[in-house]
């Protein structure tokens, strides 16, 4: 992303580390919709299953057209949301689907509709769990190594 972590490797460890982002495939294969690593090893249902998808004007490299989503990216493709909104819908759909609950399109992410006069709160609590299912979404497909 943004962050640079200067480190002295030595020669050995620099390898291995090439070695690893060239040859895992979840570190290279990632969602066009939401940026995250897809993964193929999870059940059958689960919404961070990859997927590929015929979409127009996909660039994928020797594949025309051809893209690689979540499962439930592919059923949610809305343009209007950012990245992060895109990453939080997926981390709640993924903590539903971890805890056993039906996954549901949950445009407010669990926060409640402002009463008359805390729409100050309503837009904290809305930043927060924005920012609570999008670190989870990251945390859960990037962490598997």
């Amino acid at each position: 992303m943004g962050w640079h972590v200067r480190e002295t490797i030595d020669g050995d460890q620099r390898e291995r580390r090439i070695r690893h982002v060239t040859r895992c495939l979840s570190c290279t294969l990632t969602c066009v919709h939401c940026g995250l690593p897809a993964r193929f090893s999870l059940p059958a249902g689960h919404p961070g299953l990859g997927v590929v998808e015929h979409l127009r004007g996909a660039t994928s490299p020797g594949l025309p057209d051809l893209a690689l989503l979540h499962r439930f990216c592919r059923d949610d493709l809305t343009t209007d949301a950012g990245i992060a909104l895109r990453r939080a819908y997926l981390g709640l759909a993924t903590e539903l689907f971890e805890t056993g609950r039906r996954i549901r399109r949950h445009r407010r992410l669990g926060v409640h509709p402002p009463r008359p006069g805390h729409l100050e709160t309503y837009r904290k609590r809305w930043r927060v769990a924005k920012m609570r299912y999008a670190c989870k979404a990251c945390r859960y497909y990037t962490g598997s190594h």
